[in-house]
C-alpha cells in the first residue's frame, strides 16, 4: 500500500467537508480579490487624472476681480498657477422625459490650465451646438449620447447634442455646492460646452471662481496676498471641498478594507478551517501509529497528511480567484453606484494579488495540518493504534451521580469534555453573525438618523443663507452691503414668522472640516439640548459645540478651540462652556452679540441666514442657498438608505451560507470523531431521530451562545465604524439596532441553524453500523 492511494479515498470519504471548506474559502478570497481589485484600478486612474487635468489645491472667489496681468504676476512672483472657471446654471429637459420637471446642469467652457477634463465615453465637443455631460446625470435622465437635450439660460434655449460623457476630478463627487453632503444625480449634474455656446447661454454674463495650485509650499502666503489686494470673499481647500474629498475618503475607506479588514478576515478564516483540518487529523490516530508501525517516517507522516490541508486551499484559493477575475463588477457598483462618476477603468486583480490569494490559504492551512500531525506521530506507534496517543491523562467529566438522561450527560461530556472544540464551534459562530448583525444595525443607524439627526436642532423647516450681511435697523449701509438687496429681502420678510441668524464659516487647525460659528438670540426654532435633554441658555461670551464638533475637533468642556478665518486668515480662540446634541453639524453658537464682539466686523444685531417653519418668497437672487429638512431627508434616503437596503438582501444570502457552512464544519467535526459511537447506538437499537438528538443535536445552547455574540459583536462593530469614520462622513451616527432587525437576524440564524442540522441528519442516516466498526479495526 502507498501513502499516495489515500488521498482520492479520503477526499470521497469526506467530500462534504472539502467542498464546505472550499466555498468558504473562495468566499473570503472572492471578496478580498473584489474589493482589493476596485480599489487598485480606482485609485490609480484618479491618481493619474489628478495629474493629467491639473486638479485644483483650492479655489476662491473675489470682491475685486484680478486682471490677466493681476494673474500673471501672481503666478510669476508665488510660483502658483491661477485659472478662472467660467460657467452657467441651466435648465434642461430630455425629449425621452418630458414629463419630468427640468432640472439643474451647471454648463462649464473649457479651462485653460487647471480642472481639466477626460472623456469616459462617447468623443469630446467639437462645435457650438454639441456638449459633454457626467454619465451620473446621464443614467438618472435617461439621456444616451447622441441624444439632444435643450438647455434654458437667461438668453433663452438651445439645442445641444450629446456626444459624450465627461470626467472632472474637481466633480467625480457631483454637488450644486461644494459643502453638501449628497448628490443627487437626478438634481444636478455638470457638462463642457465651448466658450462661444456659454456666451451664448449667458448672455455674456456668466458666473464663476479662480480655481488655484500650489507649486511649493505658501499657500498662507498667497492667501493673505490675495486677501490683502483683492478682497477675497470666499476661499475652499480642496481638504474640505466635498466634491473632491468625498471621493478621496471613499477609496481611503476602501483602501482599510482591501488591505487591513478583509486580510484579518481571511487569517482567521484561515486559522478556524486549519483548526478543523488539525482536529480531523487527531481523529486519524490509529491510522497514523499503524502507518509508522509499518515503517514510515514521522516527518514523512506529516508531510503526507499536510497535503489534506493543501486541498481546500487550492480549490478555495483558485475558485475565489475565478469568481473575482468574472463577478467584480457587481462588488463595484454596490460600493459606488449613485455615489462617484463611473470610472473608464479594467477591474483586474494583478497576477501577485492573485498569487498571494492562492497561496495564503494553501500555505495556512498545510502548515497547521503538518504541525498538527508532526505534534501527533511523536507518540508511540502502540498507543496511537490503541487510541491512546502519549497516554497523556484527561481530565472528564464525572457524572456518575447525577440524575440526568442518558442523552443530557452525553451532551455534558461532549460539550465541556473537549472544551478546545467547543470553543471553536462558539467562535465560528460568532464570525458568521457578525458580518449579518453589522448590516443591519448599520441600516438601523443610518434609519434613526434620517429621522432623529434631522429634527435634532428645532421645528424650523427651512433655512436661508443670505448673499449679503441684514443690518441693524439705524446702521449705515457699508461700502460692500447693498441698500438696494436689503431693502427687498426686509420687504419680503414683513409679516412673516422667522429667526434671523448670524453665521459664518471657519477653518479648526489641524482639521479639514471646516466649523460653522453661529449668533443667535431667542430662536423658537432652534433649541440647544444636552446629551440628557436639558435645555442650555446661550450666555454672551459663552460658546457651545456640537457633539459632532467636539468629536471631529477632539474638544471637551472647558477646553479652548482655535479657529481662523478662511479669508483674511485671522485666528480666533473660543472656550468651550457646553456641547449639545446635534450629530450631523459642525456647529459653535453663542448670542448674537457674543458673535459680532469676537468678529468684530459687524455690529451687534446683523444676520445673513433665515430660519422658518414655513416657505418664504425670498428672491433667488437674494439667497446664496435654501436648504429644507424634507430636502436633507429625501438625499439621505436615497442616497444612503435605499444603496444600503439593496445590498442588504445579498448579505441575507452571503451571511446565511456562511452561518450555514460553520455550522457545517463544527458538527461535522463532532459527528466525524463519533462514528462509532453512532454505530454502536445503531446496534444497541436507536432510531435514527434518537441518535441524532444524541449525537448532532447537542450545541444548541452552544449555538445560541455564538448568535449570541454574533449579534453583539457586530453591533459594536457598526459602532466603532461610525465613531471611526465621523470626520470621513462628516456627521455622528448613533449605533442603533431595532427589535425588528434582532428578529430577522434570528431568523436568519435559526434558519441556517436548522438547515445545517438538517443535512448532518441525513450524513448520519448513511452511516452503517458494520462497515462504520469494521472501519475502526482496519
Amino acid at each position: 500500500m502507498t501513502l499516495n492511494r489515500r488521498y482520492l479515498r479520503n477526499f470521497k470519504h469526506n467530500i462534504s467537508f472539502y467542498i464546505c471548506t472550499s466555498l468558504l474559502t473562495a468566499l473570503v478570497v472572492y471578496m478580498y480579490i473584489a474589493i482589493s481589485a476596485s480599489y487598485n484600478s480606482e485609485a490609480d486612474y484618479a491618481h493619474e487624472h489628478i495629474i493629467s487635468t491639473m486638479r485644483e489645491d483650492g479655489q476662491f472667489s473675489l470682491y475685486k476681480d484680478m486682471a490677466e496681468s493681476d494673474i500673471s504676476r501672481f503666478e510669476e512672483e508665488y510660483d502658483v498657477i491661477i485659472d478662472k472657471m467660467s460657467y452657467k446654471d441651466c435648465l434642461v429637459t430630455d425629449g425621452s422625459a418630458s414629463e419630468k420637471e427640468s432640472i439643474a446642469l451647471r454648463v462649464f467652457s473649457p479651462s485653460e490650465k487647471l480642472n481639466k477634463y477626460d472623456i469616459s465615453s462617447g468623443k469630446d465637443i467639437s462645435g457650438d451646438n454639441e456638449i459633454v455631460i457626467n454619465e451620473l446625470f446621464a443614467k438618472a435622465g435617461k439621456i444616451k449620447i447622441g441624444d439632444t437635450i435643450t438647455l434654458s439660460g437667461v438668453s433663452g434655449s438651445k439645442d445641444f447634442k450629446v456626444t459624450g460623457f465627461l470626467l472632472r476630478y474637481d466633480y467625480f463627487f457631483c454637488l450644486k455646492n461644494p459643502m453638501d453632503t449628497f448628490s443627487v444625480s437626478s438634481e444636478f449634474g455638470v457638462a463642457q460646452v465651448n466658450s462661444t455656446a456659454l456666451e451664448s447661454l449667458s448672455g455674456g454674463d456668466s458666473s464663476g471662481y479662480y480655481s488655484i495650485k500650489y507649486n511649493k509650499n505658501n499657500q498662507y502666503d498667497v492667501r493673505e496676498a490675495l486677501y490683502n489686494e483683492f478682497m477675497t470673499s470666499d476661499y475652499l481647500s480642496s481638504d474640505t471641498n466635498n466634491r473632491i474629498q468625498t471621493p478621496e475618503d471613499q477609496l481611503d475607506a476602501l483602501e482599510s478594507t482591501a488591505y487591513m479588514i478583509l486580510p484579518i478576515s481571511i487569517v482567521f478564516v484561515v486559522l478556524l478551517i486549519a483548526a478543523v483540518l488539525g482536529r480531523k487529523v487527531k481523529n486519524e490516530i490509529k491510522m497514523i501509529g499503524i502507518l509508522n508501525a509499518l515503517g514510515y517516517r514521522r516527518r514523512e507522516l506529516a508531510t503526507h497528511y499536510s497535503l489534506f490541508g493543501a486541498i481546500p486551499g487550492l480549490l478555495g484559493g483558485i475558485l475565489g480567484v475565478l469568481l473575482g477575475v468574472f463577478a467584480t463588477d457587481p462588488i463595484v457598483d454596490m460600493m459606488f453606484e449613485s455615489k462617484m462618476e463611473p470610472l473608464p477603468v479594467k477591474y483586474g486583480s494583478s497576477i501577485s494579488t492573485s498569487v498571494i490569494a492562492v497561496a495564503l490559504p494553501t500555505i495556512c492551512y498545510t502548515l497547521a495540518v503538518f504541525c498538527t500531525a508532526l505534534v501527533t506521530v511523536r507518540g508511540n506507534a502502540i498507543d496511537m493504534i490503541k487510541g491512546t496517543g502519549k497516554k497523556r491523562k484527561r481530565r472528564s467529566m464525572r457524572l456518575k451521580g447525577m440524575k440526568a438522561s442518558f442523552r443530557t450527560k452525553y451532551r455534558l461530556r461532549a460539550v465541556f469534555g473537549n472544551f478546545g472544540r467547543t470553543i471553536i464551534v462558539i467562535i465560528g459562530l460568532t464570525v458568521g453573525g457578525l458580518l449579518l448583525s453589522f448590516c443591519l444595525a448599520c441600516v438601523d443607524s443610518l434609519e434613526n438618523y434620517v429621522d432623529k439627526s434631522v429634527d435634532q436642532l428645532g421645528d424650523y423647516e427651512y433655512e436661508y443663507f443670505l448673499n449679503t450681511v441684514l443690518l441693524p435697523e439705524g446702521s449705515d449701509i457699508g461700502a460692500m452691503q447693498d441698500s438696494e438687496r436689503q431693502i427687498r429681502i426686509n420687504k419680503a420678510l414683513e409679516g412673516k414668522e422667522y429667526a434671523k441668524v448670524l453665521t459664518a464659516v471657519f477653518a479648526v487647525d489641524g482639521a479639514t472640516d471646516n466649523i460653522t460659528l453661529m449668533g443667535m438670540d431667542d430662536n423658537p426654532y432652534m433649541v440647544l439640548k444636552d446629551e440628557d435633554g436639558n435645555e442650555i441658555e446661550s450666555k454672551d461670551g459663552e460658546f457651545c459645540i456640537s457633539s459632532m464638533g467636539a468629536m471631529v475637533y477632539d474638544v471637551e468642556e472647558g477646553d479652548s478651540l482655535t479657529f481662523m478665518d478662511i479669508t483674511s486668515l485671522k485666528k480666533y480662540t473660543v472656550k468651550i462652556t457646553k456641547i449639545f446634541e446635534c450629530g450631523s453639524q459642525n456647529l459653535l453658537v453663542s448670542t448674537n452679540k457674543g458673535v459680532t464682539e469676537l468678529l468684530g466686523n459687524v455690529p451687534a444685531g446683523s444676520s445673513n441666514c433665515i430660519m422658518s417653519d414655513k416657505e418664504l418668497e425670498l428672491s433667488d437672487i437674494d439667497v446664496l442657498k435654501m436648504v429644507s429638512k424634507q430636502s436633507i431627508k429625501d438625499q439621505l434616503d436615497e442616497n444612503i438608505l435605499q444603496s444600503m437596503k439593496g445590498l442588504l438582501g445579498v448579505v441575507y444570502i452571503f451571511a446565511g451560507a456562511v452561518l450555514v457552512m460553520v455550522v457545517f464544519l463544527m458538527v461535522n467535526i463532532l459527528l466525524s470523531e463519533n462514528i462509532i459511537t453512532v454505530s454502536m447506538l445503531k446496534v444497541l437499537g436507536y432510531h435514527n431521530k434518537e441518535i441524532n438528538k444524541v449525537i448532532i443535536h447537542i450545541y444548541h445552547g452552544v449555538a445560541l451562545i455564538g448568535f449570541v455574540l454574533g449579534l453583539l459583536a457586530g453591533w459594536w462593530a457598526n459602532g466603532a465604524n461610525f465613531k471611526a469614520s465621523a470626520a470621513v462622513y462628516n456627521c455622528y451616527v448613533d449605533n442603533v439596532m431595532r427589535p425588528s432587525s434582532i428578529l430577522i437576524y434570528s431568523a436568519v440564524a435559526i434558519i441556517s441553524y436548522a438547515v445545517t442540522m438538517i443535512i448532518l441528519g441525513r450524513k448520519s442516516d448513511k452511516i452503517s453500523m458494520v462497515e462504520s466498526l469494521k472501519d475502526n479495526r482496519e
